[in-house]
């Protein structure tokens, strides 16, 4: 399962309350295929990087950092995650620490795997037919490594002047933000905010089925 996780981080991963959405007329300068370019490049890029045997790990870990930090709305990704009945529970210190921490820990997830694929040429990525409506883009992509495959659905919100950028993931059907959200609602029904807040040092990328 790690194998196939790792592949499809590698294609771009890791990463929201929807946010509020930008006026429609915002559409005319960030049209939906912006958001099919924005995520093509990055993925090439990432793969670039992964491939690249002349830089250190560390190396690549900040490269790859500086290429998907800004496709990805990371606090976005955080409050959605938490849920807005647990969000409300933090205070704005609280918040900062919850968004530093989950960010982090996102980041170190996708890093901790990267070591499957580097290098392997056999790494594959697939961008597929777009679906659009209003303020949002879906683009479902199919990452493949060796025998293996995954499909993922990229999705999109028109963040103003930063543009598309990334709100949820989906592995196989399955929402990343809803596996941590469902994670969430079961530690605060058991634990202090302070105590989410410790444990989210070690809260690992919820399990998700993998296909062939």
């Amino acid at each position: 399962m790690k194998k196939i996780l790792a592949a499809a981080m590698a294609a771009l991963v890791i990463v929201l309350v929807m946010a509020a959405v930008a006026p429609a007329e915002e559409n005319d300068a960030h049209p939906p295929e912006d958001a099919v370019k924005r995520l093509e490049e990055s993925i090439d890029e990432v793969l670039y990087i992964l491939k690249n045997k002349d830089l250190t790990t560390e190396e690549q870990k900040e490269r790859i950092e500086a290429v998907i930090d800004p496709v990805f709305n990371y606090g976005l990704i955080a409050r959605l995650s938490l849920g807005p009945r647990n969000w409300r529970q933090l205070d704005r210190e609280q918040r900062d620490i919850f968004v530093e921490r989950f960010v982090r820990r996102l980041k170190d997830s996708y890093f901790e795997n990267i070591a499957m694929v580097q290098g392997d040429a056999e790494t594959r990525v697939e961008i597929r037919e777009k679906s659009a409506q209003d303020n949002r883009v879906h683009v479902p992509i199919r990452a493949s490594m060796k025998d293996s495959s995954v499909d993922m659905l990229y999705k999109f919100h028109l963040d103003g002047d930063e543009g598309w950028r990334v709100y949820d993931v989906e592995i196989s059907g399955v929402s990343i933000v809803a596996s941590y959200r469902s994670q969430f609602n079961e530690v605060m029904r058991d634990l202090s905010v302070e105590e989410m807040l410790e444990q989210l040092k070690t809260m690992e990328v919820p399990e998700i089925e993998n296909q062939q």
